[in-house]
């Protein structure tokens, strides 16, 4: 305690000093003003101690501008998020410092999330993050949990009231509106004829929570071909079908209003029963499709689609002539997706083979075309138990509280 007063002294002085050239032409800041400015640059951990010292300094620390600019900082500065579950069955997170333009062969030792009053019932089959808060759903299980590792804190969402037959409850979608600053639960029911289905949204804010029916002027199916759902500018992705028509369906977190685009007719695979060969993704602040390939001979190449006009629906074509080794890790690894920076990342599903027992992630550079590995010591133990984890990219520490 006494280094994180020492830390706090330090970054007040500072924080006087820098504001010293500018308090004449402006008025001083009040004291709880600048320690907001000042807890703002401390670390998640020496945040966490300091709620615990005293009332003041926890009110100071949920009010809502610090939340706000912890998070705009933490966009600054963005991680990696692991999830893997243990022997016991319960549900872990790990957190390590997003490398960019990482050294071949690099090290990296994840830093686990004190989550110890998650529920060990935490549903995993489903997991999904957006501006540092995680949606899990089972397969199983429909209880669906919103959950925020920075902070500990969980909240179980309430059951979804559906007149109609409760198997067709398919997805539920979490999603951020930038503008509002608001978090948001969306449930859909598809359809499996032509009739329009209800879907549901809830608003993750103070007090009672409850599910409000949202209109839409289509109806879709689901979409096996398709995998993954983005959360970009406020605008939340998920893949849909209509009849044999593959579409993107968009809905505005904000407006609460539902549009759609068609994919490319290059985008059609040969086999539309292997699942997942499309997988949506975040491409540098715009929609992105991996397709993996369905043709032996074009294994070597990386297929990725990027949406240039959402009113015109179009989209452009990137295509990447790999190396053999480069082949092999594309073949045999999982996409995980694309850094902020550009870096096209894959992880392994089983690297028994490897001389090395540490978890790694692939790193593309889509420039030079080369790929540096990075390895993460400390989930060694989850390797040997089959296990992978979950990775999530540009993971950003929230301290938003539930």
């Amino acid at each position: 305690m006494k280094r994180l007063e020492q830390q706090l002294s330090t970054t007040s002085i500072h924080e006087t000093q820098s504001s010293n050239s500018v308090r004449n032409h402006s008025d001083p800041p009040s004291g709880d003003d600048l320690l907001v400015s000042i807890f703002s640059r401390l670390p998640l951990k020496s945040i966490a101690r300091f709620r615990c010292v005293s009332k003041f300094l926890a009110s100071i620390l949920r009010r809502h501008d610090f939340t706000e600019l912890f998070l705009t900082k933490s966009l600054t500065r963005p991680r990696l998020l692991f999830t893997v579950k243990a022997t016991n069955g319960k549900l872990l997170f790990y957190s390590s410092p997003q490398p960019h333009n990482p050294d071949h062969n690099s090290c990296l030792v994840p830093t686990p999330y004190h989550t110890s009053s998650f529920p060990e019932y935490l549903p995993s089959d489903i997991c999904s993050t957006v501006c540092g808060l995680v949606l899990l759903q089972g397969w199983k299980r429909k209880v669906r949990v919103i959950c925020n590792p920075a902070t500990g804190e969980f909240l179980t969402l309430p059951k979804v009231k559906v007149k109609s037959n409760p198997t067709e409850i398919s997805q539920t979608y979490l999603g951020y509106d930038p503008i509002g600053k608001q978090f948001k639960v969306l449930c859909v029911t598809l359809s499996r004829d032509e009739r329009p289905k209800t879907h549901q949204v809830l608003t993750l804010e103070s007090g009672k929570r409850v599910w409000r029916t949202v209109e839409h002027k289509f109806y879709f199916e689901d979409n096996f071909t398709m995998s993954g759902d983005v959360c970009i500018n406020g605008v939340l992705y998920f893949g849909a079908a209509v009849g044999r028509s593959s579409m993107i369906v968009c809905f505005d977190v904000g407006s609460e209003k539902f549009s759609f685009i068609n994919t490319n007719e290059d985008m059609r695979i040969q086999y539309p029963c292997l699942s997942g060969s499309l997988t949506l993704f975040n491409y540098k602040g715009k929609l992105g499709i991996r397709q993996d390939s369905d043709n032996m001979f074009c294994e070597n190449e990386l297929v990725l689609w990027v949406l240039e006009d959402a009113g015109n629906h179009k989209w452009c074509k990137h295509s990447y002539v790999l190396s053999p080794l480069g082949s092999d890790l594309v073949q045999y690894n999982r996409f995980i997706g694309m850094t902020s920076t550009g870096e096209v990342v894959f992880s392994g599903l089983s690297q028994l083979h490897e001389p090395s027992d540490l978890f790694y992630l692939s790193f593309y550079n889509l420039q030079s075309g080369t790929f540096k590995r990075v390895y993460f010591q400390g989930l060694e133990e989850f390797k040997q138990q089959f296990t992978t984890p979950h990775t999530f990219l540009d993971y950003v520490e929230n301290i938003k509280f539930m």
